[in-house]
């Protein structure tokens, strides 16, 4: 007999390629699991997105991307179930094409709040804290004003005022 061709019982079902099998639950991280548990409750309702364990497993990661994201259950049956075609011959496919081509943006890690700042009791400076700024207190020494503030807030206040009745204030020389 010809040793060199297989008999039919040494051939693997299928063609050539071994059949992928499920991993073990306890090799499978609890967020894997639970994207893929995710991923089966929302193509649930959809026949033509019929998948196996095995299947379900390798769209996890992106899934799993998905609600890190802060995607919801929801976020994900609008992304993946509108729009099928008819006939859906590959489905792991097309929810692989889906899952990455609509995954939300990435979140932006918060902004450090702005300090607030606070009116000095006294003088009426900015001061980091409510109450009496550094210079009121007698920390630190006093600093001479910039400018004419005053002045200039009654001119604008003035021009303002003007503005709102209609008419024009006379430009007087600074």
């Amino acid at each position: 007999p010809d040793t060199s061709t297989p008999t039919a019982d040494e051939l693997p079902v299928g063609g050539g390629a071994p059949a992928p099998t499920e991993p073990a639950p306890d090799t499978v991280a609890p967020e894997v699991r639970e994207a893929a548990a995710t991923l089966f409750r929302v193509i649930r309702p959809e026949p033509r997105l019929r998948l196996g364990a095995v299947e379900a497993f390798s769209l996890a990661p992106l899934v799993a991307e998905w609600l890190k994201r802060d995607g919801t259950e929801v976020d994900l049956a609008h992304a993946l179930l509108p729009g099928l075609p008819a006939q859906v011959h590959a489905p792991v496919a097309l929810l692989r094409d889906r899952l990455a081509r609509k995954l939300p943006p990435a979140r932006q890690p918060a902004a450090a709040p702005t300090p607030r700042w606070h009116e000095c009791a006294q003088c009426a400076d900015p001061a980091p804290q409510p109450g009496f700024c550094r210079t009121c207190a007698g920390l630190a020494a006093h600093r001479p004003a910039a400018g004419t503030g005053s002045a200039v807030t009654k001119r604008g206040a003035a021009l303002v005022r003007a503005a709102l009745r209609g008419t024009q204030l006379a430009t007087a020389p600074s």
